[in-house]
């Protein structure tokens, strides 16, 4: 593993399109990625039955629904979502970025809605 900063807002910024932009490699004992969504990009409603997650508002605004509240997501803050809760996350207002971190598990994906 690297011991070099990540520049989190400049690899977002640097990106196009929505989806995964960086991720710490598997065998560290969490899950991290940087995700990233354009001006019209979502990731739609599911459910971790696994683990808690964090997430962490990088760039721009996010829009995260968990159980049907929504919450605005932006650059330095960070919300947990509990095992279990149906969750679903849209960009607001332009393309924007966030982390997602949760412990490191195997073999399971999140369920859809």
């Amino acid at each position: 593993m690297s011991l070099e900063p990540v520049p989190l807002a400049s690899v977002v910024a640097s990106a196009t399109g929505s989806g995964v932009v960086w991720a710490l490699p598997a065998g560290a004992g969490v899950n991290v990625n940087l995700v990233r969504l354009d001006g019209a990009g979502t990731i739609g409603e599911h459910v971790n039955d696994a683990v808690d997650v964090v997430l962490v508002g990088v760039a721009g605004t996010v829009a995260v629904s968990v159980d049907g509240i929504d919450v605005a997501l932006g650059p330095g803050e960070l919300l947990v979502v509990p095992a279990g809760a149906r969750r679903a996350v849209t960009a607001r207002g332009g393309a924007a970025g966030y982390l997602s971190l949760h412990r490191e598990r195997g073999g399971l994906m999140p369920r859809g809605s």
